[in-house]
């Protein structure tokens, strides 16, 4: 093994996720990160990750109209760990039931 190696390893080791970066932020977006990670007990790196997979995740939803877009958004956890109940009371409605549903939200919004 050489030095360069075992530096390679040694650095694995320490930093497990496959890169690192440096991130440059405006002093209120700074603070407003401070303040958000001292309320919610989580560190900086935690929900500036968080952000970003959100809006890697969401990125292409740009492309459709923003009152469809909330019907398209990708699930954020598997469908199996939604409320048995609420699993249930899904089971019994259909394709049209739920265009139906969803126009009718629509004409309530423009109202």
């Amino acid at each position: 093994m050489t030095i360069t190696d075992w530096y390679r390893d040694r650095y694995r080791k320490t930093y497990p996720d496959p890169m690192a970066m440096n991130l440059r932020l405006p002093e209120n977006l700074a603070t407003a990160l401070r303040d958000l990670a001292e309320q919610t007990g989580r560190s900086q790196q935690d929900l500036a990750r968080e952000a970003l997979e959100e809006y890697i995740r969401d990125y292409p939803l740009r492309a459709y109209p923003k009152d469809v877009r909330h019907l398209i958004t990708p699930a954020t956890r598997p469908f199996g760990e939604i409320d048995p109940e609420f699993h249930a009371a899904l089971s019994g409605i259909g394709s049209e039931r739920l265009a139906a549903a969803a126009e009718w939200d629509r004409q309530d919004r423009d109202r």
